[in-house]
């Protein structure tokens, strides 16, 4: 069933015969027969009565009017909403790094909620390798998330870095002197998930020293959480873990080389480096971020 042989069905009714059908839809009469039989064939019912001179519908062709006029209004009102469509409208699906999620996400949404009233945004909170698998495999527009372990085919955004430390339990004791990665191993590392952005970075600071219990978590509240009741030290975000350092529950660690950084940014397929919703979105991410820009 199409929404012409729906279309030729209803012209009949209103014209009061094939011919004059087919001339106001201009087509040929055979068109318009082939139509109706493909649809009654289709619906395995009888629409017209043939054995009278005069198109007359048979009763459940009476029936079907009402739900054919439906249809087409319908098929009217998907060519008005999407034949002129704004190019910035839409559902946009965004894949988040948790700690976007908790910082400057609800700043984006809202100038974007603002600026774009068309457009919807989907998010999904995750690490690195889901957000990256997911632009890739196309269930995501767009990431915002850390350096993707594979760049090809993606175009890449910098949304600017948070300073990150490493951190331990604001009731613990430790050392006044710098701590070496062999130090910082002895009491025990948090990592976030097993192959996350994260942990690469941290197991690359570590530099391959043995650790003392290593634990594993892909929550990014429940790390700090872990490790502000001393299960052991991890790379936290400073600005957001601002209240629980100034509160006593956890403290910065003195570490020889310094804590990494970590830089954000704006991913998707460089196939869709032309459209002017992510070209939007990604200008909105620039302004709504709350981290630092590096100076290139």
């Amino acid at each position: 069933m199409n929404i012409k042989q729906i279309e030729a069905f209803l012209t009949i009714v209103r014209e009061g015969s094939f011919a004059a059908a087919a001339e106001k839809l201009n087509v040929t009469q055979s068109t318009v027969s082939a139509r109706i039989l493909e649809l009654e064939q289709e619906l395995e019912i009888d629409l017209f009565d043939r054995s009278r001179r005069q198109v007359q519908l048979t009763y459940q062709g009476r029936d079907f009017v009402r739900y054919a006029e439906r249809a087409t209004n319908a098929f009217s009102d998907l060519k008005r909403r999407f034949r002129m469509a704004d190019p910035l409208s839409g559902i946009v699906r965004v894949g988040v790094a948790e700690l976007i999620a908790v910082t400057w996400l609800s700043r984006l949404t809202t100038l974007v909620r603002s600026r774009y009233p068309a457009v919807t945004l989907q998010f999904e909170v995750s690490l690195n390798p889901e957000l990256l698998a997911g632009v890739r495999n196309g269930s995501l527009d767009i990431a915002l998330m850390a350096y993707p372990a594979d760049t090809v085919g993606l175009d890449i955004t910098s949304l600017g870095y948070a300073e990150f430390a490493w951190m331990g339990a604001g009731h613990a004791e430790f050392p006044d002197h710098a701590l070496s990665p062999a130090d910082l191993a002895r009491y025990g590392v948090v990592f976030q998930g097993v192959d996350s952005y994260t942990t690469r970075l941290m197991r690359s600071w570590l530099g391959g020293v043995d650790i003392a219990q290593p634990s594993v978590c892909n929550s990014m509240s429940a790390i700090a959480a872990l490790t502000e009741a001393g299960v052991g030290v991890s790379l936290l975000a400073r600005d957001y873990h601002d209240t629980a350092i100034a509160a006593g529950r956890l403290q910065v660690l003195n570490t020889e080389p310094p804590a990494p950084n970590v830089e954000f940014f704006a991913v998707h397929e460089v196939r869709h480096e032309t459209s002017e919703l992510l070209t939007a979105i990604k200008q909105v991410c620039l302004e709504a971020t709350s981290y630092k820009q590096l100076e290139r």
